[in-house]
């Protein structure tokens, strides 16, 4: 299991511990004698012990500064973890199968979500409750992964639920209008008013459109995947979701605020989408866009990089006046790594060095200093 976990020996009771070594037939373990320490850790003194030459201090204290997870199993073994759950990792990807890990999610589960009366999740904020695309385009992908994978037709109707909606929502120009305004980490990268596009939700749900047009050949579903990939050609200036990262890389943006935010897991699940429906649809131009999108991560995946974890956006790069890097959740750490592990499957390895790198930080394995 890809688990940072540390094996915790008891001590007795800040008093005294056993010794590991065996002893003979009969004859009671040595005791060790443990003293009580204060510790400065980081800016905090702590209660430790120290037993001949090594020193303990609480874990619990450790877990604090660390941002890892403390639990006892039913094995008796107290496991601290940067993240609870397996990162899972994608070996092959096909445009027809299941979407990365989504036959495994349930958007039912997911904090501020509930299923409306017409079978499409709602998200409520503390300014209204709203149909938020993001949140739909995944929830249509979690059913249809979950069809194909397991052939039970009970996902299929919830699967074209989420289609129609997408059909009847989709507008002029391709999109899926968001019905409410946003600020980005409080106002960092400027303000959306509401009806703007989400990369993100137009790449997953042009490929959930595609998918669903191959499995039914229904070409409504088809036709709408194809205008879906609008707003990603159309520039974030003109009303879409396209950046030019350095004036030369082409870069979806999850969130197209006035100042670019180059959200990581929102792009890479759009170049996959992109992918998805030039293999589906056999559509040069989404092919095209997929090549140029490579290109752009051979150039920017490096800036996400912390040494120890990754960043979620690059607004420390992109803002002026500069603001601090903005360190993903392990949770969306560990969804960087199944995203690139897809493109892996993909392209045959073209990132699996960074793959290989950001899996180990989830393992504890930060890079060491010079």
């Amino acid at each position: 299991m890809r688990k940072f976990i540390v094996l915790v020996i008891a001590l007795c009771a800040l008093i005294g511990c056993t010794s590991s070594a065996p002893s003979g037939a009969g004859r009671p373990p040595t005791a060790v004698e443990a003293t009580q320490v204060p510790v400065g850790l980081l800016d905090e003194t702590v209660p430790g012990l120290r037993v001949d030459d090594e020193l303990y201090v609480p874990l619990d204290a450790l877990a604090k500064r660390l941002e890892v997870t403390v639990s006892t199993g039913a094995d008796g073994v107290v496991r601290a973890e940067y993240f609870e759950d397996e990162t899972p990792l994608i070996k092959q990807h096909d445009p027809r199968g299941p979407w990365l890990h989504f036959a495994g999610v349930d958007v039912t589960t997911w904090r501020r979500i509930s299923i409306g009366p017409d079978g499409i999740p709602a998200s409520t904020y503390d300014f209204g409750t709203f149909q938020y695309p993001v949140e739909v385009v995944q929830y249509g992908m979690e059913n249809y992964s979950k069809w194909v994978a397991t052939g039970d037709e009970k996902y299929r109707p919830k699967a074209e639920t989420v289609a129609r909606w997408l059909l009847e929502h989709q507008d002029a120009k391709g999109g899926w209008p968001v019905p409410f305004d946003y600020s980005y980490r409080e106002g960092l990268a400027g303000e959306l008013r509401a009806g703007w596009y989400s990369g993100m939700a137009q790449g997953i749900g042009a490929a959930f459109l595609a998918k669903m047009y191959d499995k039914t050949r229904e070409s409504r579903y088809g036709d709408a995947a194809l205008r879906a990939l609008g707003p990603l050609r159309t520039k974030v200036e003109d009303g879409g979701v396209l950046r030019r990262f350095e004036g030369r890389f082409d870069w979806f943006e999850e969130y197209p605020t006035p100042t670019p935010t180059h959200v990581l897991n929102g792009y890479l699940f759009a170049l996959i989408g992109v992918h998805d429906v030039g293999e589906l649809m056999g559509d040069k131009a989404a092919k095209e866009m997929f090549q140029q999108g490579l290109k752009t991560l051979d150039r920017i995946l490096p800036l996400y990089d912390l040494s120890y974890r990754t960043t979620y956006d690059l607004l420390h790069y992109t803002r002026t006046p500069a603001t601090a890097p903005n360190p993903a959740r392990w949770s969306y750490h560990s969804l960087h790594v199944t995203q690139l592990s897809a493109l892996d499957a993909i392209t045959g390895g073209r990132y699996r060095e960074i793959e290989q790198r950001w899996l180990g930080y989830l393992n504890g394995k930060a890079l060491p200093g010079n």
